[in-house]
């Protein structure tokens, strides 16, 4: 069950220069959206400045790709998921939000579905990039 990173989430506009790559990484058999791709993606967009009405647009948006795919969006936060993102946020140098995904992906199958190659960082954590289709 490879996770969705939140760049396969803001890649799904279709104005993004990597929608192609997205959408086709959609097609990943077991692909999940965890809790903390979708808590990152609203909070990146109210710090960019998006409007509530405009981040329910958004997420409605991305709730309607993953039904119509039957991709199926997971909980992943519990005291021992932040230990073990503390642990990767200090240990191998990930920011907050890339250490949250990390720990998402170990807590399942420990593959991640992104171009970030900061993920490399963590042992037992494999990359899928985006566009890449594993079935």
């Amino acid at each position: 069950m490879p996770v969705a990173d939140t760049e396969l989430l803001f890649a799904l506009n279709p104005l993004d220069k990597k929608h192609e790559k997205a959408v086709r990484s959609l097609k990943i058999k077991g692909l999940k959206i965890p809790d903390t791709a979708l808590l990152e993606f609203q909070i990146v967009l109210k710090a960019r400045g998006r409007s509530p009405k405009e981040i329910y647009l958004a997420i409605e948006a991305l709730r309607n790709i993953f039904h119509s795919m039957g991709i199926k969006e997971i909980c992943t936060i519990n005291t021992k998921f932040f230990l073990l993102q503390t642990e990767i946020e200090k240990k191998y140098k990930l920011s907050y939000f890339d250490s949250m995904i990390a720990a998402s992906a170990l807590s399942l199958d420990g593959i991640v579905v992104s171009d970030d190659t900061a993920f490399g960082r963590v042992p037992n954590l494999k990359r899928i990039p985006l566009g890449e289709v594993r079935y």
